[in-house]
């Protein structure tokens, strides 16, 4: 019985690695999915065009999808992508329940005390949405804005901003309105008129006013000032986990990403969800 027992151990070792060859095997031609590592990808999918759930309710956005054409060229890697509560990302982060973050993030000095970044693939014009017909004129500093109303979404970088600005300008203090409403209901607001402004980005105010089909324009701020006077980043990158070493992920993803870049295929995907907007950062 033993001797029956080690043959047929044998023969099992035998076929399982005759399928590992084939599997491994240029015949074959791909990696055994033994050899795939799952990445786990969190996101909001909150923040149109950058991630959201499509008409389709499958995840989709600018963000995602660059993110999908890097995983098609790593062959070690396969990324799930699961969504969340946007306060939540960050601790997911920290835990190491995600890897990667995908959500439109920028790459501030804050951050990078805590989190590695990709190379950055958007390059933000930050601005101020108004009705039509507001008396708020010509608007190129937040100065401009003392006394008026907003949302504040707590941890993002628009708050941060305005937080620091009334810090330093108590006497001329915006008015924030604390909030965990998604962006569309905060624009509806802004129509309806429960607040003032809305400091948003470019991209933002084309997915959630022109596309929304609200009457309200955007005036860009000087971005010069906001990164000299507020240390804004302007720049969006993924976010890595520090729970475990995930420098050869963070490799291959800039290698691929740059390629992305360079070739064009991400202003390509920057004009589809953008409205003919290329968001790639400037050469």
């Amino acid at each position: 019985m033993k001797r029956i027992a080690r043959t047929s151990v044998a023969l099992g070792m035998a076929t399982a690695l005759t399928m590992g060859m084939v599997a491994c095997s240029p015949q074959g031609g791909e990696a055994s999915t033994d050899d795939v590592e799952t990445i786990v990808v969190g996101t909001s999918a909150l923040v149109r065009p950058y991630t959201y759930i499509g008409d389709d309710d499958e995840l989709t956005g600018y963000d995602i999808e660059l993110l999908r054409l890097i995983d098609d060229r790593l062959d070690e890697y396969e990324f799930d992508f699961r969504t969340s509560d946007f306060p939540a990302l960050f601790p997911g982060l920290d835990s190491g329940r995600f890897q990667v973050v995908a959500n439109n993030l920028s790459a501030t000095e804050e951050r990078r005390e805590k989190y590695d970044f990709s190379v950055p693939y958007i390059e933000a014009v930050f601005g101020i949405v108004q009705l039509e017909g507001d008396q708020v004129d010509r608007i190129t500093d937040l100065s401009d804005l003392a006394g008026r109303t907003t949302y504040a979404t707590p941890g993002l970088n628009y708050t941060r901003i305005l937080e620091e600005y009334n810090e330093a300008n108590p006497e001329e203090a915006v008015e924030l309105v604390y909030t965990d409403l998604e962006l569309q209901q905060q624009f509806q607001g802004l129509a309806a008129g429960t607040v003032d402004f809305i400091f948003s980005e470019e991209v933002v105010y084309q997915g959630y006013g022109i596309d929304g089909g609200l009457d309200v324009t955007f005036e860009a701020l000087d971005s010069d000032s906001l990164v000299e006077t507020y240390g804004t980043n302007l720049y969006s990158a993924y976010a890595f986990s520090r729970a475990t070493d995930q420098s050869d992920l963070i490799a291959q993803v800039d290698e691929a990403l740059q390629e992305l870049l360079d070739d064009g295929t991400a202003s390509a995907l920057s004009e589809e969800f953008f409205n003919g907007l290329d968001v790639t950062p400037t050469p």
